[in-house]
């Protein structure tokens, strides 16, 4: 009897640690449910409209996009999912250009991108030019698309663009400012030429070359910066910027050989210490300055000996 009373207590031993040990995993799992993720909304340059941009989201659960909207463009989507989210995460905003009307595009029927082909003459004020057309990237503006469009003030061009075309903006009087994408890599000759209102120009690092007078007659363009990826600017592509001051980061000794002969035209050339071009002047620095420091404790002990000798001799003499 008894040894059967301690085989019951046995199994009763056993399922309380199987029963605890149950409870345990569901508790963490229970738990684990309830743990809460920071999801932060980036606008990329929108404007809210309604919602949060900063939600605290349980595991497993959606996080709710908030209202949002951009002048001149459209809602493409959101960087990364905003469903079922398990842990932190910032999602950003992707934003589409309102392509402006009055632009023709290439048919791009047998290929899986086009470019912009012309634009008609009528266009006037901001120009928004999008990273799509009918779903198929936009990969270039061909030569003299917008050329004579007298009537432009700005052009949006996004990423994706790789080549703007010979005369692509060449005699847009009224042009003032304009960047172009990272993702360009070549700017044609006159591409924009005679544009004399054109007062801001910024250039991404990623262009590799600037064709012949890209820039003539640019007057009002002050400053721009030539990022070290440039590889090759032909004759004369600033001439006429009278007023402007270029500033590069390349040493004056070591300029691509594919920058022509009066690449700059009429415009100043300033050059500026790249960051290692300033950690070596700062080292040469801390060099000399040991040195001379060194130098003076030279100088002061054979003072300090030539005194001892003096004294020595004084001693002498009397």
């Amino acid at each position: 009897m008894k040894e059967k009373h301690n085989g019951k207590l046995k199994i009763l031993i056993a399922f309380g640690i199987l029963f605890l040990v149950v409870s345990v995993i569901l508790a963490l799992i229970f738990l684990d449910s309830k743990k809460s993720y920071t999801v932060k909304f980036d606008l990329n340059g929108g404007t809210l409209l309604g919602g949060s941009l900063e939600q605290h989201v349980l595991q497993g659960q959606d996080a709710i996009p908030p209202s949002v909207v951009k002048d001149g463009a459209y809602l493409r989507g959101w960087s990364t999912s905003h469903r079922r989210i398990t842990k932190d995460v910032v999602i950003k905003a992707i934003w589409e250009y309102e392509t402006t009307v009055g632009i023709v595009y290439t048919d791009g029927k047998n290929q899986n991108f086009v470019e912009i082909e012309r634009a008609y003459p009528y266009l006037r004020g901001e120009v928004y030019l999008g990273a799509y057309f009918n779903e198929k990237k936009i990969l270039g503006i061909l030569d003299g698309a917008f050329k004579d469009c007298e009537g432009i003030t700005r052009v949006y061009l996004l990423n994706g663009l790789i080549r703007i075309g010979d005369s692509a903006f060449e005699n847009c009087t009224s042009l003032t400012q304009i960047e172009i994408p990272e993702t360009v890599t070549h700017l044609g000759k006159n591409a924009f030429k005679n544009c004399n209102s054109l007062e801001s120009l910024t250039l991404n690092e990623g262009l590799l070359s600037i064709g012949e007078n890209a820039f003539e007659g640019c007057e009002k363009l002050v400053e721009i910066f030539i990022p070290e990826s440039v590889t090759t600017i032909e004759a004369g592509a600033f001439a006429g910027c009278k007023n402007l001051v270029i500033k590069i980061a390349i040493p004056e000794h070591k300029l691509p050989e594919g920058w022509a002969d009066g690449w700059n035209g009429d415009a100043t050339i300033e050059y500026i210490k790249t960051e290692s071009e300033e950690d070596s002047t700062k080292n040469e620095e801390t060099t000399s300055t040991e040195e001379d420091s060194s130098t003076g404790e030279e100088t002061t002990i054979d003072t300090e000996q030539t005194d001892t000798e003096s004294s020595s001799a004084a001693d002498g003499e009397e």
